[in-house]
């Protein structure tokens, strides 16, 4: 029997635009951003389709909730090489991430993914929860931070290697279904080939409006959004060589750093 697994994958705003990020209605200005596929995700994903080289007969579908706008990233996805994309039509501006959890584990019930994978965290708001809140609502067994994974797919089982603090990781083993949560690691997620990158401008992508009339999650309300403050500043020293020096040395013996 073939091995289905289920990529979640998330559209976020591009760090590279730095201060040109606004606030606009307790959220970000959306009209001038460019988006990406979360970085962590892509691990995700890469990951998902080394299991389908390594082990064969597996198929990967590669699902993304939001707007009009994922439906670009879900056909990255499809170029890096997943069988299917699926679009999870829904508004997630300022969500919660137990509404987006929500949806995706309503989705997934009842259809057979032997393995859920999702990025560790998003590159947005770097929560790191709405992989282990869809493992809860599914009642999923959950490993968070793998940096790598070893499938035994005849056992029905994987084995993930969690990131700890220290450069520890621990290794657990789980029953399929699970969900895991892969941790930037040793695999480099691969650019889209040119015959895979036109194969999917023709794919179809899934869509589905998800039904939110029950919540399964208490309520969160964002409050709002704020651009961090400077936490420091910087001075730039200006002058000759040796005007710098002396400068420099002054600093150090004000704020005491020579002794």
């Amino acid at each position: 029997m073939s091995t289905a697994i289920l990529v979640c994958i998330k559209t976020v705003p591009d760090l590279a635009a730095g201060e040109a990020l606004t606030i606009a209605g307790g959220w970000i200005d959306e009209t001038a951003v460019a988006w990406n596929m979360n970085h962590y995700d892509a691990h995700a994903l890469e990951t998902a389709l080394t299991i389908r080289e390594t082990c064969g007969d597996v198929t990967v579908a590669a699902l993304s909730a939001g707007p009009e706008r994922v439906r670009d990233t879900i056909r990255r996805a499809l170029a890096m090489g997943a069988d299917t994309g699926i679009h999870l039509d829904m508004d997630t501006a300022g969500r919660s991430a137990q509404r987006t959890a929500q949806a995706i584990a309503r989705f997934a019930e009842g259809k057979r993914y032997d393995l859920i994978l999702a990025g560790a965290m998003s590159e947005d708001d770097m929560n790191g929860t709405t992989g282990p809140m869809i493992a809860a609502a599914l009642g999923l067994p959950c490993a968070v931070a793998a940096v790598e994974l070893i499938p035994d797919l005849p056992a029905g089982s994987i084995t993930a290697a969690c990131e700890m603090e220290g450069g520890m990781a621990e290794i657990v083993q789980l029953t399929m279904p699970a969900l895991v949560t892969v941790q930037t690691g040793r695999q480099v997620p691969r650019y889209p080939s040119l015959s895979n990158t036109l194969r999917s401008r023709r794919q179809p992508i899934v869509r589905v409006v998800p039904d939110e009339t029950e919540d399964r999650f208490p309520p969160v309300e964002g409050l709002r959004v704020a651009c961090p403050q400077r936490a420091s500043t910087c001075r730039v020293i200006e002058g000759t060589l040796v005007e710098k020096a002396d400068t420099l040395l002054h600093v150090f013996n004000e704020k005491g750093w020579l002794k």
